[in-house]
């Protein structure tokens, strides 16, 4: 199984096939947002009255401390540690762009991607230099 974490308080965010996250929109409106634990599985659940359009950025946040897990000098990734089935730690980072299918899974040893639009970053070390 694996376990997703947050980078900060070190809580632990899936359940039933899920990560849970906070998830806030520039209009005040803020929920809960479950993402497939699945990498490359873009299916999201949430309430439709934070429903976002495509294209548009949201701010994601953990539920337990509070704390912005977006990554980077754009804004537009979103930051987890993962633990997997055999105990090694990664860094996740995705998208926080509605529709921009893009995943890392990047590790000690290698960085796997997912998603369609995952080569938007081409330089292999871009996460290096922030």
């Amino acid at each position: 199984m694996n376990h997703y974490n947050c980078p900060y308080c070190e809580a632990y965010l899936n359940a039933n096939g899920f990560v849970a996250l906070l998830i806030r929109k520039d209009r005040g409106v803020s929920g809960i947002v479950l993402l497939s634990e699945e990498l490359g599985n873009y299916a999201s659940y949430m309430n439709a009255k934070i429903e976002s359009k495509e294209g548009e950025k949201s701010d994601f946040n953990c539920p337990s401390c509070s704390k912005s897990l977006i990554y980077g000098n754009e804004d537009k990734l979103v930051r987890l540690f993962k633990t997997d089935a055999i105990g090694e730690k990664h860094t996740i980072l995705f998208s926080a762009i509605k529709g921009e299918q893009s995943t890392y899974q990047i590790s000690e040893e290698r960085q796997l991607t997912f998603g369609e639009h995952a080569l938007k970053f081409i330089d292999p070390e871009w996460y290096l230099k922030e």
